[in-house]
């Protein structure tokens, strides 16, 4: 049996990582801010910008799934973010090092490499963006790049994993601000529909982190680099999550808000927080990035990581949209 450390392990992915790691017969060791829920954990509690708490979290495992992130849409560079994203990536860097972890993955993003411009069936091969419609895309190029960077380093073997819009039970972000949305009658579509996003399956990302760990070998092919991580075909972001709502209960939505409009919506939006840059503007729904994720296509293929690990995901469609649907029949 090995023990692994699931940082942010009391969110979306994280519970995932630890109840997927359980099911394979592994001890595991959660750290977050709370215990976990799960007396099979052990439970670590811990802030990541804590470098000497990461440090104690890092003792005696065998690898380390680094999930915790922080997630924020806003306008503005927060310090926060950077020191969550950037600073926490590394106390977890120096944890395994100083601890003599060999092999720690990383859950990054696709957002890496989005400028706003089409992505169409995009791969590894894309570089990174050289101007980030957002400050979040910002801290996870950083943290990706320490976390590769650091491949070999006292014998500690890493990759990262890019994730498309991550769904399923114990969503926090995505599904509750939609249905949030339609309970007011605020919800509509964005964009002519034919933009294409990836969503891909909690589940089916937490296998996926799991084959990489193993196949983080010195002669193998994983070790220092990055993998998008993806499951079924891409759909229009508004086809993907309707069927969601609607089978909850909402109604469609019937207005429908051209790109050019929410372009002129976001730079009036970004105006008045410049002009007065306080928290109350900070946080918003409509940005630049959100307009340009949803208008443009922005999918990828995970070829790479079939290929260099065996991945492909192991919950079709179907099963993922009902167990999503249990969930959220919670939530209304």
């Amino acid at each position: 049996m090995a023990r692994y450390l699931v940082t942010g392990a009391n969110g979306l992915l994280g519970r995932a990582m630890v109840n997927y790691l359980l099911a394979q017969g592994e001890s595991v060791r959660s750290f977050d801010l709370t215990a976990h829920e799960n007396p099979q954990v052990e439970s670590v509690i811990g802030d990541l910008r804590d470098a000497n708490a990461v440090k104690q979290a890092c003792e005696g495992v065998d690898g380390v799934f680094h999930v915790a992130s922080m997630v924020y849409v806003g306008l503005g560079k927060p310090r926060f973010l950077y020191d969550v994203n950037v600073v926490g990536t590394q106390n977890v860097i120096n944890g395994c090092v100083a601890r003599g972890v060999s092999r720690l993955v990383y859950t990054s993003s696709i957002d890496v490499v989005f400028e706003g411009k089409p992505l169409h069936n995009g791969d590894e091969t894309l570089p990174y963006a050289t101007q980030h419609l957002d400050y979040y895309g910002e801290t996870k190029t950083l943290a990706e790049k320490a976390v590769l960077e650091a491949n070999g380093k006292n014998s500690l073997l890493t990759c990262a994993l890019r994730t498309a819009g991550i769904y399923g039970a114990g969503d926090k972000h995505r599904f509750p601000a939609l249905i949030a949305q339609a309970k007011a009658g605020q919800l509509a579509r964005i964009g002519n529909g034919s933009a294409k996003f990836n969503h891909v399956y909690v589940e089916n990302v937490a296998h996926a982190h799991y084959l990489a760990l193993n196949a983080l070998t010195p002669q193998g092919a994983v070790a220092g680099n990055a993998y998008f991580i993806t499951d079924h075909p891409a759909k229009n972001f508004f086809d993907f999550t309707l069927p969601f709502l609607v089978a909850l209960g909402f109604p469609m939505p019937t207005q429908v808000i051209p790109q050019w409009v929410a372009d002129l919506g976001v730079r009036l939006l970004e105006l008045r927080w410049r002009l007065s840059p306080t928290d109350k503007h900070a946080d918003i729904v409509l940005t630049r990035y959100s307009v340009a994720s949803l208008c443009n296509d922005f999918w990828f293929n995970s070829d790479k990581a079939k290929r260099d690990f065996g991945y492909e995901p192991i919950v079709d469609e179907q099963t993922a949209f009902t167990r999503t649907l249990d969930w959220l029949k919670g939530l209304v």
